[in-house]
C-alpha cells in the first residue's frame, strides 16, 4: 500500500494490478454533484496516469471514495459503466447535459478531457472505475472488522492505532524522501502486536505517539514548573527530555481513556494520591539512608525510585510512560517535589 505516491491510497497487489483510490470528504460540500470539480478533476488524473504510463491501465482500477453518503446521477452512471456500450451512452449524457447549461460548468476542462478521450483510454479507465459513497461514518467498516474479536469499548482505540501506525509509517518514508509505500507484511506484524498486547484483560492501551525530539526541547525551552523541579536537583538533559515527553503521553492517554469510557470518575485521583504516598515514602526512606549526601543528590535518588515505579490504575496494567508522566505532573502542580525544599527554592526563582 502506498499513500499519497500514485493517488491518495494505492494498493499494490502481489500479481502486479493496482487499485487507485481518490478519498473525498463530503461534509462541506457534495465531492460527486454533476458538475463538481473534485469528480471530473478525478477522472482527468487517472487519465493522465495512464496516458503518460505513470500506472499500466491493463493493470490498475479506480475508486472514488466519499463519505458520507451523497447523490450524484453522472457519478452514479460513471459507477455502472462497465462496457464500451455504457460508456457511449455516458458521454451522450454528459454532453446532452452540457448543452441545457446556459454557462459552462468551472470543470469544463477536466469535462472536455473525460469527452476527448479516445475510446481506449475511457474504456481503460472508466470501465474500471467505481464511486464508493456509502459509509456515514468511514470508521464503521473497520470497526465491523474487528469488532468479532476486539472488546466494543477498545474499538475506536485500535482504529486510532492501525491509523496512526500507516501514517507514521508512511511519514518515514516521506522523511526519508522515498515514496510512501508501507509493507504489508510488516504493517500486520505490528498491528497484530499492538492488538494483542492492547486486548489483553487487565491492560489499558496507550495510542499517544511520543513526541518528536524538537516539540520535547521545545516545551523544554519554556521550563514550565516540573522541569524547573528537576533542575533544582541538576538532572540530566537527557531525564528532562525524558519526562517531557512521558508527562505529554500521560496527559494524551487520559483524556482518551476518558473519552473513551475506560476510567471512571474519581480514578485519577485515587491513582495520584497513591502515587504521593509512595514519593513519600521514598523521600522519608532516602532522608534516613543516604542522610550524608547534598539535598541535591537525594532528590535524584528520589526521583530515580518513582521514575521506574509501575503503578497500577484501578488495578489495571498502564503503559510504562504513564507513572513517570504522573509523577512529574504531580511535581508540575507542586503537590510533591524533589528536593527537600522545593517549595522554597521554586518561591525565591519566581520572585527573581
Amino acid at each position: 500500500m502506498s499513500l499519497e505516491y500514485l493517488d491518495d491510497v494505492a494498493v499494490h497487489y502481489a500479481d502486479g494490478t493496482l487499485l487507485l483510490e481518490q478519498c473525498k470528504s463530503a461534509l462541506a460540500h457534495n465531492p460527486i454533484s454533476d458538475w463538481s470539480d473534485d469528480l471530473w478533476k478525478t477522472v482527468a488524473n487517472w487519465f493522465d496516469a495512464v496516458e503518460t504510463q505513470k500506472v499500466d491501465g491493463a493493470k490498475t482500477s479506480f475508486k472514488l471514495y466519499v463519505t458520507p453518503p451523497k447523490p450524484g446521477k453522472l457519478s452514479t452512471a460513471m459507477h455502472t459503466a462497465a462496457d464500451e456500450k455504457a460508456i457511449e451512452a455516458l458521454v451522450k449524457q454528459v454532453k446532452d447535459k452540457l448543452k441545457k447549461k446556459a454557462n459552462a460548468p468551472k470543470c469544463i476542462a477536466h469535462v472536455q478531457k473525460f469527452i476527448n478521450a479516445p475510446n481506449a483510454l475511457r474504456l481503460a479507465v472508466v470501465g474500471k472505475a467505481t464511486v464508493f459513497a456509502a459509509d456515514a461514518d468511514p470508521l464503521e467498516p473497520l470497526r465491523e472488522l474487528l469488532r468479532p474479536t476486539i472488546p466494543e469499548a477498545l474499538l475506536d482505540v485500535i482504529c486510532a492505532s492501525a491509523i496512526g501506525q500507516a501514517k507514521e509509517a508512511a511519514d518515514k518514508c516521506i522523511r526519508r524522501k522515498v515514496p510512501a509505500v508501507v509493507a504489508v507484511a510488516e504493517f500486520q506484524r505490528n498491528f497484530h502486536a499492538f492488538v494483542q498486547q492492547n486486548n489483553m484483560a487487565g491492560y489499558l492501551p496507550t495510542f499517544t505517539a511520543a513526541p518528536s525530539k524538537d516539540a520535547a526541547k521545545a516545551l523544554l525551552t519554556n521550563r514550565p514548573v516540573f522541569v524547573r523541579q528537576l533542575q533544582l536537583i541538576q538532572a540530566s538533559e537527557e531525564q528532562q527530555l525524558r519526562a517531557v515527553s512521558d508527562l505529554m503521553r500521560m496527559s494524551g492517554d487520559k483524556v482518551k481513556w476518558a473519552e473513551q469510557g475506560l476510567v471512571f470518575n474519581g480514578t485519577f485521583e485515587d491513582w495520584e494520591g497513591t502515587l504521593l504516598r509512595k514519593h513519600d515514602a521514598a523521600q522519608s526512606e532516602v532522608r534516613d539512608t543516604y542522610a550524608e549526601k547534598t539535598q541535591e543528590a537525594q532528590g535524584r535518588i528520589v526521583y530515580s525510585r518513582c521514575a521506574v515505579m509501575e503503578v497500577p490504575l484501578d488495578s489495571r496494567v498502564v503503559p510504562g510512560h504513564f507513572t513517570h508522566g504522573g509523577f512529574n505532573d504531580l511535581a508540575d502542580r507542586q503537590e510533591l517535589g524533589w528536593h527537600p525544599e522545593h517549595k522554597t527554592l521554586l518561591n525565591k526563582e519566581d520572585k527573581k
